[in-house]
């Protein structure tokens, strides 16, 4: 067996079922790498409390990626509330696939199944209470019926409130036959924006500028230099494991409320 030349890797980009998520981002913490794993950290509150513990442990540097903070047309819009020019009343938020069978968004078959709760609302439950610089203090979710082999729910409906008084709606489901994916209305007191990942339009659907938010126009480009940059500058990134921790709590609370209803 012949000895590898790779050069010795400081860091780890997890990009695998959301099943191996969490043991993943362990074993690369237990090897002292860091670790940016893509949405979601886990698919329940332990193994997320687990990362958190292990992280604490080894001062290594772990994101999670929760790309909708990177999305220029997302930051474009926390830029106005940073200035004081823009608060957020309400979102409305509907994503959106047609998957009533175990395929990705490639239409390739795969050996795991999604997750409307843990994958898909994970992205607005933290988005939410980032935008709005406020916990979140009410959450509520029903389900439709659960899918006789998927094992899962196929429609949800989510309801949050923060402290501030913001309201958020969000619409998911694998039935929509339709445009794929996730789209973002923000209902603030001075407008109203809809955010299609990194496009960004009024709410009469005329196009702005988002090409001078950042160094690229690109979420997912974003996210990973942020991994990169944090990393080289010891500094902790956004999006890190214990910023988005409370969205995992919040997905816990939501997941016990939907399996006291009996739709779990």
């Amino acid at each position: 067996m012949s000895r590898s030349t790779s050069p010795p890797r400081d860091a780890v980009v997890l990009a695998t079922p959301t099943p191996l998520h969490a043991a993943q981002t362990l074993a690369c913490l237990d090897a002292g790498k860091h670790v940016q794993t893509e949405i979601p950290l886990a698919d329940s509150l332990a193994d997320a409390e687990a990362c958190r513990a292990a992280q604490e442990r080894t001062g290594l540097v772990v994101m999670v990626g929760h790309t909708r903070r990177f999305n220029p047309s997302h930051q474009w819009v926390r830029r106005r509330i940073e200035a004081g020019d823009y608060r957020i009343q309400q979102m409305d938020v509907q994503t959106y696939f047609f998957r009533r069978t175990n395929l990705n968004a490639l239409g390739e078959a795969r050996s795991w199944t999604d997750h409307l709760l843990w994958h898909h609302a994970a992205h607005t439950v933290d988005l939410f209470a980032y935008q709005t610089g406020s916990p979140i203090v009410q959450a509520h979710a029903i389900q439709g019926p659960v899918h006789p082999e998927l094992g899962i729910a196929m429609d949800m409906s989510v309801h949050l409130r923060a402290e501030n008084g913001a309201l958020c709606t969000l619409s998911l489901s694998f039935n929509n036959d339709g445009p794929l994916g996730s789209f973002f209305r923000y209902i603030g007191d001075t407008g109203t924006y809809i955010a299609r990942y990194d496009d960004l339009f009024t709410g009469e659907d005329e196009p702005i500028d988002v090409s001078g938010v950042d160094v690229s126009t690109d979420g997912i480009e974003l996210q990973d230099r942020e991994f990169v940059a944090a990393i080289r500058e010891g500094r902790e990134p956004n999006s890190s494991l214990a910023q988005v921790l409370p969205c995992y709590r919040t997905l816990a609370a939501l997941e016990q409320q939907l399996t006291a209803a009996g739709g779990a």
